[in-house]
């Protein structure tokens, strides 16, 4: 009886590894014919990493956020072609088609995002709740759809190329620059001499601000012992003493190219803003009305049938907005009184110049005038805003003549400050640009890890294959065998 069981527990294994063999034979063939008639698709991948200062928070290096949707662009991808002498015989819309980007996310970022934790919880340990996650490693796969016969080194090398193509495109749109201050959409030219120095300024304060922007991110960032707070410095002192003086000279000697325009400018800007300082003051009045008739002591008694509760009112916050509202206008009132002061006295010494210059001008043709020693008393602001366009049109004419001297002075002064100006921006150029090559660089925006993937009966993708069609058949061979088993050994038992 021993011998038997023994000798039947031994068929039993022999048939079961028998069955086994078999089912992996019959899997193995099925998954070779799956494998020949449907392959998988033919590519080259790569791993893309971003690992610059923001990178993990979405940001480019400077500052604004970035995407990898420009690796599908045409202007990468013609590159891309170019370089690997293909574009002839490819098109940017076919790599377009077999291009994947993927993104790396951890696994259990699903959960993270939604998971919550309740105010009550007073845990000494708290998990950080993700509320957004930018990835900085990427998958870029290229297919061979566009062209089955392609070789695996050329398709190797075309995404390659695409990825340095794509390095150099995201230097050039994502690196720092001055390229948004181009002095070419500066046409000084079409401008008087106060405007002039008015877009010179703003430029300049422009450059100032970015300067130290760029301070307070990379404080400790130097190249030649100079950094950006050393740009933002030398640009202030161009705005501060240079500008300063040279609007000075301007106000003080009436310097313009159009003595007619500027006054009827000046002139303009006075009515402007005055009408803008009585609308300010009609609304100074109504809040003035409006605060003193406001009630800032508001109490609500609420009444119940067995308590009496006392609620404070939220008027003395609106009555605080109020007189914060009321400082704010009379500060726009006492500002916009400055400028049409400022704007007076422009108009004052313009038109004094120009007094003078016609008096010299009358002097000159009349040497009765000179003897009696006439003089041109200067007129007052009220009377200079009422001149007519003909009294404008001779006071401008003769100003205009007898400053030449002194605007052919004012030039030479403007191209020194536009040099000035140019050497610190030149200065600041270099600055940004040694920072975009440290930000950005092939260590920095790394391509790596390429592989070329193609349909073998020896690859991994073939046993993948295998394991996913055999497996399931000898699954349910060996639990064929193992039901056989068990109704065998309940007959041995009933016999």
């Amino acid at each position: 009886m021993k011998r038997t069981k023994q000798s039947g527990k031994t068929h039993w294994l022999r048939n079961t590894i028998i069955v086994l063999l078999i089912c992996g034979v019959a899997g193995m063939i099925l998954a070779a014919v799956q494998f020949t008639r449907h392959p998988d698709r033919t590519s080259a991948s790569a791993a893309l990493q971003f690992s610059f200062d923001g990178a993990a928070e979405g940001n480019s290096p400077d500052g604004n956020p970035f995407t990898v949707a420009a690796l599908s662009s045409d202007e990468v991808l013609e590159a891309a072609l170019k370089a690997s002498g293909m574009g002839d015989k490819y098109t940017a819309d076919q790599l377009r088609e077999n291009l994947v980007v993927a993104g790396s996310y951890p696994e259990n970022l699903v959960e993270q995002v939604m998971s919550y934790e309740s105010l009550m919880s007073f845990t000494a340990n708290r998990e950080l709740t993700v509320t957004e996650y930018h990835p900085t490693l990427f998958t870029v796969t290229l297919y061979n759809d566009f062209d089955s016969g392609i070789s695996g080194a050329d398709l190797e090398g075309l995404l390659a190329n695409i990825l340095t193509a794509f390095r150099a495109y995201f230097a050039n749109n994502y690196a720092l620059g001055l390229d948004w201050l181009d002095d070419a959409i500066y046409d000084l030219e079409n401008y008087d001499y106060p405007q002039q120095l008015e877009v010179i300024q703003e430029v300049i304060a422009q450059q100032a601000r970015y300067a130290q922007q760029m301070y307070e991110e990379q404080p400790t960032f130097r190249v030649n012992g100079q950094g950006f707070n050393d740009i933002y410095v030398r640009m202030n002192n161009l705005i501060d003493s240079d500008i300063a003086r040279l609007n000075a000279g301007i106000t003080i000697n009436a310097l313009t190219r159009n003595t007619a325009r500027l006054m009827t400018q000046y002139q303009f800007e006075i009515r402007d803003l005055t009408n803008q300082q009585e609308k300010k003051k009609t609304q100074l009045e109504r809040m003035d009305k409006l605060i003193e008739s406001y009630d800032k002591n508001e109490i609500i008694y609420l009444s119940t049938s067995d308590s009496l509760t006392k609620i404070d009112g939220n008027s003395s916050e609106t009555y605080d907005a109020l007189v914060r509202a009321r400082k704010a206008v009379s500060d726009d009132i006492t500002e916009i009184g400055s400028k049409i002061a400022t704007y007076q006295l422009k108009l004052a010494d313009l038109m004094k110049q120009s007094d003078q210059k016609v008096a010299t001008a009358a002097k000159t043709d009349s040497t009765e005038q000179a003897q009696d020693g006439a003089q041109t008393e200067t007129a007052s602001v009220e009377e200079i805003q009422a001149l007519t366009d003909e009294e404008i049109a001779a006071a401008a004419e003769a100003a205009e003549e007898a400053s030449k001297r002194q605007i052919a002075a004012l030039d030479k002064s403007i191209a020194a400050l536009i040099e000035k100006r140019t050497a610190v921006t030149d200065s600041f150029r270099a600055l940004l640009k040694a920072y975009e090559e440290q930000q950005i660089n092939e260590q920095t925006v790394s391509a790596f890890n390429y592989r070329y993937d193609t349909p073998k009966l020896l690859s991994g993708a073939f046993i993948k294959r295998v394991i996913k069609t055999a497996g399931p058949i000898c699954a349910v061979g060996f639990m064929i065998c193992m039901i056989l088993l068990i109704c065998s050994r309940r007959k041995e038992d009933r016999d």
